[in-house]
């Protein structure tokens, strides 16, 4: 992958940042990409100097207040 030059936007780091699911989502780059090596997916973020800012989605759910209740 070091010869590969992207002009644009590289495809590996978009489509990382577009996913909820990091975790996920890096191990099907890695087996996408680097032939289902995690190490070298991390080299090539590091390379990038790629933060990730949220490991994962987080459900956060509120209990509701009251019950509603329909009279007919």
């Amino acid at each position: 992958m070091s010869n590969v030059i992207y002009i644009n936007k590289d495809p590996i780091i978009c489509e990382l940042d577009s996913s909820v699911d990091k975790e996920s989502t890096k191990k099907m780059i890695a087996f996408k990409y680097f032939n289902s090596d995690l190490n070298l997916l991390e080299d090539y973020l590091n390379e990038f100097n790629h933060r990730e800012f949220n490991k994962s989605f987080e459900h956060k759910l509120l209990e509701p207040k009251t019950q509603l209740e329909f009279s007919f």
